[in-house]
């Protein structure tokens, strides 16, 4: 009946989507449904039920007709009515398939938004401002208000005047100043018809609960729509749906079912009579059209009832398998319509017969695509539809009838009465889904209706106890079904799952009970879509929901483990955790869903076997943070333990997740310290109506006390209560001196109470009555009602009071009543239990100290806090802890009568400071190398944890151990990304929900300002928040600015807001105040519940204001508001302007992240807006995009995608990259020829016209940082090519021009022709260089020049050169040029690091610190590698090892993801480490995976995998001196080969990277390495003495100097020889202040290890 072709399918597309598919399908699915109401109304049809996608309709005549008397009627004419009934359902079909065949479904909201306004479709906000549709004529206002009242007395005439509904009929017609009516079910939407009979909904009112009266002829209509498949392969955003209709007639059962007038308390009864008056003066005031007040108070939402109407019988049924025959674009009927509509005069239609039915089809094929607009002339125009009944009219008896606002949920009546124009705003919540099936009953038949009216009255009430919604009831072929949701406003919670698992689980047990054999129940978590669909329409509207959430609730019904159960998804599960038990039923295959989805059974409410909260929690570790809170608890702890004690309360309030509860373990655990017995409890928000349920746990502890071997007896007995249950005065106060005089021995005793956790009585205690019925539960009764009795006796009570606890514990409920509690009522019984609860108590506290810890009392019970201002007031030893939120912000008003007396005091815990924050995470690191944080991560940290010490604790744990974007700089631990963030390992801490939750709650005035306040930016004025809403929210109505500013505060319940400025209120405009959330999410919460359509409207309203206000002065606060506000609609010339301006203002600011930001997104504007001819972008202004953002990444070292961008920059001009082998040496030579030719004879062919010129410009732009990113990733090739195009176009550009430009590709050849030993024309090129330089300090002619003396050994002219052009890339102190800064500081800490003097030179290492934090700025993650390494390098060196943990950390995390030539230095360095650590086995991998790597390195002058040669040569000799490791081994053959694959692939690397007079140190280590690791030590030495004296700049080098020889110290032949080169490398380390035994021979006088002399031997013998 409801199986909707294609439907799962187009579901799935748009949850694809995310919520903007969600919004899109409710409010796409809602205008389809309302141009399918307007043509069934003008067949007469009557909308019974929307059920997701499908329609329900009935053709019946009225229950008025004079002649619907059956008995009365000859068969002649009720076969007349039959036909005529049928005729018309039959023809409405076919206008159906005929006009909404084919109907276009847009997948997103923006894609919604862009077409129907761009086919001049009027927005559905606008029409509802022109119709002025309101709740009532009060909530109008303005001019528009007098004209609406003055014409709601005259009669509508649309009907007369036109058979369309258009804009001037619908404000005319007095009914749509009452839109509440429109929200109301069908029974309601034609009261009242032209020919003024009497509604028959008034008939049916008389139904509730058991009419099941038959009605004969009822004519059922029901359509569909399917998925067009078509439409997939050409626009994954929209696609096509066709109808599915299927009719058929017979007998039908109307039922009304639900509960109409609820036993209500007094003060229900009270409001109810108030809401009646209110009522009754709604309809005189409308009649007067002056009503000026809104209907109900904002906070009413009790319970008045619910009721649903249906229809059920054998019309219904046939649907199903007559639909079943119809295929998409199809509609079936029935034997008996057909039969029907072939009386005279029969209905012409073309058909065909299929199975058993009769497929008819549409007479005329509307337009193909629908979301085309129809023309007036068309012939299938609205126009030809039969003339339509007019929206009913005003009735003041049905309007005050309270019975007819009991077919909507409370929420929705709720929302409607506080919004405007009849309306609510469209919302996406976070919610719990409940689906009810009833399995096949049928409701027609008396028995069956029974049952549905107990169920479904069984469900209501459960649902309004747990705050749920019913949202409908409906009967199909499938039997009854019930749709409930939770967390609608304002009943919204913190965890909606949890309320939903309780009513689901007392429904089921409710149900059980029930003859119903096969029901089931279903839970699914998620968002929704709510709103009211269809959008303006006259005749029918619902409040409704709508998303995939609800679907998966519907499917997993499917299940045979689901019948007589409650299953839910998994994201219900992670909101429910530990608070009930479930059985894992495995991953399921769901319709509609691609993967499987986990599925789990509710058992029961609570963990068997396990405490909710066990004492054992506070044996966590040591509590960090909150000194002077816990000193000021500790102070009166021990005051009450040492000194009086005197009805001590200890109060600890705080705001939602800083710590409470670990704050109130903490104290626990110093109390158990004393002695003292703690008895620990806590409250629940689904708990706050469960009578006793706080004080459940203390009673557990104490009864566990009771009992102990080390409590006596209470030696005077108490008489029964029968006789007198009170102590008189003079025993309580010889009780009083017993106190006194047992004092001194309290302490003592208590040592002796064994306190072993009682746990299955404690959670026994925790199961509710619906429980009862579990298999162990008896034993468990009995367990704990043996337990009671021996506690009363042993305090002096008899034990006939046991039947009192029946009401704490539900466990006992099975518990027989005795003579002596059989007649007490509720009121007596309660009396009782607390005297005898307080006497056991007082006999403990005579005993044994006694603490009552009890947790987030903001939630607890009315009877629990009764119970303990009882002990507070009569057990004076007994003390009292109590955590609760912030009081001011839930009313705790009994707070304050436990200050009344006695002594107590209040901590507020607000959080950890930024100083206890930093503590606990250098705790967390352990190492001593981390002395401080930085204070973004301590702001991190405050924002992600608000301050709770225990998740500050976990935070800094998880921090160390696995997060990859910090790093340690001179012991301070500082961010090492831009992307710091804590939000995946936040567990299940949601404050969205609660932020939700307390916005349901607030003025509905103050909601619509906080939503249009969360499209500003953090801070904003009332100026700005006026441009969105109306100026008639009471917040302006305000006189004066401190009037505003009050009204502000004072709706501000729950502190969103806080005044950044305020000035002298008397003399400030009021719009110029400022005011900023108090936290991020804030904002961002409330921003994601509002509807894509609105956002849309407050965002083009902000982005014209702000266009309005612009000027040159304010331009560049203005920009980002203007083009963030401009990005969130479709308007791409405005978002393009905008974009670019912006864009340009950040390359000039150098903020590198966000012109990036913008320039991606004026590319995404272009790709997706190709076709668009009203973006007007030359090839020239694209190219510019692409350059700017190839050079943003470069920058910023994204290689890769500034590469790419470059390519495109290139291509769009006309000169594309070659990508081809061919292509690229046919160019390369050419440009070579072209260079030699300007050597050689000049310059020809210059540029001459002034667009080749501009073109030319870009490309040596472009050319410039090609050149940057293949200097970094050793494409000697390309690097070369890009060099010499360069340097030709800006030759034929024309010299004279001095550019910048010439003198870098001048620059650049020259180090090329050095590096390449062509020493003569480089000296050619870099005097021409200097030649033409105006500025002899350009950065990038100082870096080249330094380059050239480093590569000829000059090391100290070359760090000159570097200083220089270091100070030469800042401009006030602002580094314009990221990657010359990166390029000369990475030389200058290569030269140190290896000289050993990196660590002893300051002004270097700020320089390092400099990089990193520019590196921070930018997003750099490859710049983060290179610090890495420095860091990891310079600590290796000096042998502080234990430095790198951090930076080794950071190294493995970022390893994959790093470029090729960064990977070589990696892994390298991580040898080196790992060697230095005997961790062998990840220096092998390491080693392994640098061979793998060193091919990619062709011949570069980038300094960087210096790095990874020199470190894994060191690493190397590293290990061929650890005895443990054996690079070669005698059995293994191939092993030599491999270890000289090794050692040759290192080898040639170093011939690649060109700075030899730098390596040739290492270059010679490693070319002695396969002597010396082969034991030919005499081969190898002569190889490091050969190379010591063919070095002429290693005294430059000190460590590479003092390593170098050290090694010779190691492996010269003779021990003379050892001993002098020993003592020299001891001197250049000394000089350093490096440790020397780390790295010289500690006994050069010793032989040579045997095992070398062994292997050499045995190397000789395979080599012959």
């Amino acid at each position: 009946m409801v199986d909707v072709v294609g439907f799962s399918k187009l579901t799935t597309l748009a949850t694809e989507k995310g919520v903007s598919g969600a919004e899109a399908i409710a409010l796409e699915i809602g205008t389809y449904m309302g141009e399918c109401i307007q043509i069934i109304e003008s067949y007469g049809g009557d909308v019974v039920k929307f059920l997701g996608d499908a329609v329900l309709v009935s053709f019946q005549p009225s229950l008025d007709d004079p002649t619907a008397d059956l008995s009365e009627m000859t068969k002649e004419s009720l076969k007349r009515r039959k036909s005529h009934l049928v005729r018309r359902a039959v023809e409405c079909g076919q206008q159906l398939l005929a006009r909404l065949s084919h109907y276009r479904v847009y997948l997103t909201a923006e894609e919604r938004t862009k077409h129907r306004a761009a086919f001049g479709e009027s927005d559905s906000r606008e029409k509802a401002r022109e119709q002025r549709f309101f709740l009532f004529d009060g909530q109008s206002t303005g001019d528009s208000s007098t004209s609406n009242t003055s014409t709601s007395s005259q009669p509508s005439n649309n009907s007369n005047t036109s058979t369309r509904i258009n804009d001037e009929a619908v404000s005319t017609n007095p009914y749509m100043k009452t839109r509440l009516w429109n929200c109301l079910p069908s029974l309601i939407n034609r009261h009242q018809e032209a020919n003024g009979r009497r509604s028959r909904r008034q008939r049916r009112q008389l139904l509730v609960g058991n009419n099941n009266r038959k009605q004969h002829s009822r004519i059922y209509a029901h359509h569909r729509a399917s998925l067009s498949t078509e439409t997939l392969g050409r626009n994954v955003n929209a696609i096509d749906l066709e109808l599915h209709i299927a009719v058929s007639c017979g007998d039908l059962t109307n039922v009304i079912l639900g509960e109409r007038d609820p036993q209500l308390t007094s003060q229900q009864q009270e409001l109810q009579k108030h809401q009646h008056q209110q009522l009754d003066d709604i309809v005189a005031e409308n009649i007067k059209g002056s009503y000026n007040q809104p209907p109900f108070s904002p906070d009413s939402i009790e319970y008045t009832g619910r009721l649903e109407y249906a229809i059920c019988g054998p019309a219904v049924e046939w649907l199903e398998d007559a639909l079943a025959a119809a295929k998409a674009g199809e509609m079936t009927i029935t034997p008996e319509v057909y039969r029907l509509v072939q009386l005279n005069p029969p209905l012409y239609m073309s058909y065909e017969k299929r199975n058993q039915f009769y497929l008819v089809k549409a007479k005329v094929q509307w337009n193909r695509h629908h979301h085309l607009p129809p023309t007036p002339s068309a012939n299938n125009s609205m126009q030809n539809l039969p003339k339509p009944q007019p929206p009913p009219a005003y009735n003041s008896r049905m309007m005050s009838n309270p019975n007819y606002f009991k077919y909507v949920n409370r929420s929705a009546l709720y929302r409607l009465r506080r919004g405007s124009e009849g309306n609510f705003t469209a919302q996406f919540r976070d919610v719990t889904i409940m689906f009810i099936s009833l399995g096949k009953l049928n409701v027609a038949t008396p028995k069956g209706l029974d049952t549905a009216q107990k169920a479904l009255v069984s469900a209501i009430r459960l649902l309004v106890q747990y705050d749920g919604m019913l949202q409908q009831f409906a009967v199909d072929d499938k039997g009854p079904t019930l749709l409930a949701v939770f967390g609608l406003p304002p009943l919204s919670h913190e965890r909606e799952a949890v309320f939903a698992a309780k009513a689901a689980i007392d429904i089921r047990d409710a149900y059980r009970q029930i003859d119903l054999p096969d029901f089931s129940i279903a839970l699914s978590s998620g968002t929704i879509f709510s709103a009211v669909l269809p959008q303006g329409n006259p005749y029918r509207r619902d409040p409704s929901i709508s998303g995939e959430t609800i679907i998966l609730a519907v499917r997993m019904l499917k299940f045979p483990f689901a019948i007589k159960n409650v299953v839910c998804d998994e994201a219900t599960k992670q909101q429910i955790r530990g608070l009930c038990e479930f059985k894992d039923k495995g991953v399921n295959n769901v319709k509609g869903k691609i993967k499987p989805i986990q599925i789990y059974q509710i058992m029961r409410f609570g963990q068997p076997g396990k405490p909710k909260r066990a004492f054992q929690t506070q044996q966590q570790g040591d509590f960090i943070g909150y000194k002077l809170e816990m000193e000021r608890a500790t102070q009166l702890i021990d005051d009450w333990h040492h000194e009086a004690q005197n009805r001590h309360v200890l109060i600890i309030s705080g705001p939602s997740g800083v710590g409470k509860s670990f704050f109130c373990q903490t104290i626990a655990r110093t109390i158990t310290s004393l002695g003292v017995q703690a008895c620990w409890s806590f409250s629940t928000e689904v708990e706050k109506g469960s009578k006793y349920f706080l004080i459940k746990s203390l009673l557990i502890s104490l009864f566990e006390i009771i009992d102990s071997d080390g409590l006596p007896d209470n030696i005077k007995r108490r008489m029964s209560f029968v006789q007198g249950p009170f102590v008189g005065p003079q025993s309580a106060n010889s009780g009083a001196n017993a106190l006194s005089s047992n004092a001194a021995d309290r302490s003592s005793t208590s040592s002796l109470i064994s306190m072993e956790p009682l746990s299955r009585l404690q959670s026994a205690s925790s199961i509710r009555c619906y429980n009862a019925s579990s298999h162990n539960n008896g034993d468990v009764n009995n367990e704990l009602a043996e337990l009671i009795r021996k506690c009363l006796k042993k305090c002096g009570e008899t034990d006939n009071l046991l039947p009192l606890f029946k009401a704490v514990f539900m466990s006992l409920a099975d518990l027989e009543e005795n003579k002596y509690t059989i007649r007490l009522d509720g009121r007596a019984r309660d009396i009782l239990l607390s005297d005898v609860i307080i006497k056991m108590v007082r006999h403990v506290s005579e005993h044994v100290e006694l603490v009552f810890i009890c947790d987030d009392v903001q939630w607890a019970d009315s009877a629990s806090i009764k119970v303990l201002h009882q002990v507070h007031e009569q057990c004076p030893r007994v003390m009292l802890i109590m955590a609760t939120r912030t009081m001011r912000d839930y009313n705790l008003t009994f707070i304050k009568d436990f200050c009344k007396s006695g002594t107590h005091r209040e901590i507020a815990l607000n959080g950890l400071g930024a100083d206890e924050i930093g503590e606990i995470i250098i705790q967390a690191f352990k190492s001593g190398v981390v002395k401080s944080v930085n204070p973004e991560i301590v702001r991190v940290f405050q924002k992600r944890t608000a301050g709770n010490p225990l998740y500050v604790k976990n935070m800094a744990i998880v921090l160390k151990d696995f997060n990859k974007h910090i790093t340690v700089m001179d012991g301070e631990l500082i961010a090492s990304s831009s992307e710091f963030d804590l939000a995946d390992t936040l567990g299940n801490f949601d404050y969205k929900r609660i932020i939700k939750m307390q916005f349901d709650r607030l003025d509905a005035g103050f909601q619509e300002f906080l939503t249009a306040a969360s499209f500003l930016d953090q801070s904003f004025t009332i100026q700005e928040v006026m441009t969105i809403i109306s100026h008639d929210n009471a917040i302006f109505r305000a006189s004066s600015l401190s009037e505003v500013i009050e009204l502000i505060m004072g709706y501000d319940r729950y502190h969103f807001l806080q005044v950044v400025e305020k000035p002298g209120l008397q003399e400030v405009n009021p719009g110029d105040i400022t005011f900023s959330f108090a936290h991020i999410t804030i904002p961002e919460c409330i921003y994601a519940m509002v509807s894509f359509g609105m956002r849309r409207m407050f965002h083009e309203s902000l982005a014209q204001h702000y266009e309005e206000q612009m000027k040159k002065e304010n331009d560049i606060d203005l920009l980002p508001k203007i083009a963030r506000h401009y990005l969130k609609i479709s308007n791409p010339a405005k978002q393009l302007m905008y974009l670019e301006k912006l864009a340009d203002h950040n390359i000039r600011s150098f903020c590198l992240p966000e012109a990036t930001e913008n320039l991606r997104n004026i590319v995404r504007i272009l790709d997706g807006n190709e076709e668009d001819d009203a973006i007007q972008y030359s090839r020239g202004r694209r190219s510019d995009v692409y350059r700017r953002l190839g050079i943003c990444y470069t920058m910023r070292t994204k290689l890769s995608e500034g590469e790419r961008y470059l390519h495109m920059a290139l291509e769009t001009l006309g000169h594309p990259w070659p990508e081809t082998n061919i292509k690229f040496f046919s160019k390369f030579w050419m440009n070579r020829a072209l260079q030699y030719q300007h050597r050689r004879w000049g310059s020809f062919g210059t540029f001459k016209s002034n667009r080749k010129k501009e073109v030319w410009k870009r490309i040596v732009e472009i050319m410039v940082h090609l050149s940057n990113i293949y200097y970094y990733t050793g494409k000697g090739r390309h690097f070369i090519y890009t060099c010499l195009l360069g340097l030709n176009a800006c030759e034929r550009l024309g010299r004279e021009g001095g550019s910048e430009y010439y003198i870098f590709f001048l620059a650049r050849n020259s180090l090329l022709c050095w590096l390449n030993d062509q020493k003569n024309h480089s000296v050619f090129y870099i005097q021409q260089a200097q030649y033409y330089a105006s500025d002899k300090h350009e950065p990038g002619n100082l870096t080249i020049n330094a380059m050239l003396h480093f590569a000829a050994g000059a090391f100290h002219e070359a760090r000159t050169f570097l200083y220089q052009s270091i100070e030469a890339v800042k401009t006030l102190g602002v580094i314009t040029d990221c990657q010359a800064f990166y390029r000369s500081v990475g030389l200058v800490l290569t030269m140190r690091i290896f000289e050993g003097k990196l660590s002893n030179s300051p002004d270097d290492l700020r320089l390092l610190k400099q990089m990193a934090e520019l590196a921070h700025v930018n997003g750099d993650y490859e710049a983060e590698v290179w610090i890495g390494v420095y860091n990891a390098g310079n600590a290796i060196i000096t042998d502080r090892l234990r430095d790198c943990e951090p930076f080794v950390t950071l190294l493995e995390a970022h390893i994959k993801e790093t470029a090729d030539y960064n990977q070589i230095a990696i892994y390298g360095t991580l040898v080196c480490y790992y060697a230095r650590m005997r961790n062998h086995e990840n220096a092998r991998r390491h080693l392994r995976l640098l061979v793998h790597s060193l091919p990619s390195l062709t011949v570069t002058f980038n300094t960087f995998p210096i790095f990874g040669l020199i470190f894994a040569t060191m690493g190397l000799y590293r290990m061929i001196e650890d005895d443990e490791v054996k690079l070669l081994s005698s059995e293994d053959k191939k092993s030599y080969d491999r270890f000289n694959l090794v050692v040759a692939r290192i080898n040639h690397a170093f011939q690649q990277v060109k700075f030899w007079e730098f390596t040739q140190p290492c270059l010679y280590l490693a070319r002695a390495l396969p002597y010396i690791a082969t034991g030919r030590t005499v081969e190898g030495c002569l190889v490091l003495q050969h190379g010591y004296y063919e070095m002429h700049n290693i005294k430059e080098i000190t460590f590479l100097k003092g390593y170098y020889m050290a090694n010779l110290g190691k492996f010269a032949f003779t021990p003379d020889e050892r001993k002098k080169w020993t003592e020299s490398a001891r001197a250049e380390f000394d000089l350093l202040d490096i440790p020397t035994h780390i790295y010289c021979n500690p006994d050069p006088a010793a032989p040579l290890p045997t095992n070398m002399l062994a292997l050499t031997t045995k190397v000789e013998a395979q080599e012959e």
